[in-house]
């Protein structure tokens, strides 16, 4: 484990309610795609924590990053304040929801700030050239709610091996993909081979409850099923 003082390097604004934040990597601290760190900073002059997975992938070699929708809640508002500079206290990495192109073929199933751990395994793969098939199922409300947008694109682009389908639940007159809730049907038509895949499945406990009974209609057996929720979403 890597416990250590640092800085914030970094910080985008990935949507209008959504952040990264990125501090420098130390020396000798790695991590598998997919796995969290416990975060300190100051509010008000007082220490406070909470975990978030770890959205960078370990390829990316500069920086360690975590993506945050900000909230009303106390952590929350602390963090739309941080400015460059501003000090924090990590504490990593935990979790062994991971994947680093260990099944040939693999489902996705997210929706909203549930995509970070994924986007960290698909950056990963990505960039280690990995002969594994991906497809991303990922829901939002609408098109400006989609946290890595532009980068998915871009990793679909440059990697043959990797679909993303983004479907919305309220898309304005202009979206032209998919649109409504995930359900049976869509996996179906979407993954086909869904018999030969091993599912990761992210994000709120309602949306991870409701995918996993997706799964289990479609009869995939639960080792082939790897969740996490995102209590406190």
């Amino acid at each position: 484990m890597f416990r250590f003082e640092t800085s914030v390097y970094e910080i985008i604004k990935r949507t209008p309610d959504v952040k990264s934040f990125r501090f420098k990597r130390p020396q000798g601290f790695d991590y598998d795609p997919g796995q969290f760190l416990f975060v300190t900073i100051l509010s008000e002059g007082k220490k406070i924590t909470k975990h978030f997975t770890i959205s960078s992938s370990p390829t990316e070699k500069e920086f360690i990053e975590f993506t945050k929708k900000i909230t009303d809640h106390e952590f929350s508002v602390a963090l739309d304040r941080l400015k460059i500079g501003d000090w924090a206290y990590l504490d990593a990495p935990y979790g062994d929801f991971t994947y680093k192109g260990e099944y040939p073929r693999v489902g996705m199933i997210t929706g909203g700030i549930g995509i970070t751990p994924l986007r960290s395994m698909i950056k990963y793969c990505t960039d280690k050239g990995m002969n594994c098939r991906i497809t991303l199922l990922y829901g939002n409300r609408n098109e400006e709610s989609i946290v890595f947008k532009e980068e998915l694109d871009h990793l679909e682009k440059v990697n043959q091996n990797l679909r993303v389908i983004h479907t919305l639940s309220r898309p304005d007159e202009k979206w032209k993909g998919r649109r409504g809730h995930i359900d049976v049907q869509m996996v179906k038509e979407e993954i086909p081979d869904y018999k030969e895949r091993v599912f990761y499945v992210c994000g709120p406990p309602s949306l991870v409850t409701g995918s996993i009974e997706i799964l289990k209609t479609l009869r995939i057996q639960d080792a082939m099923i790897h969740s996490e929720n995102f209590p406190g979403y």
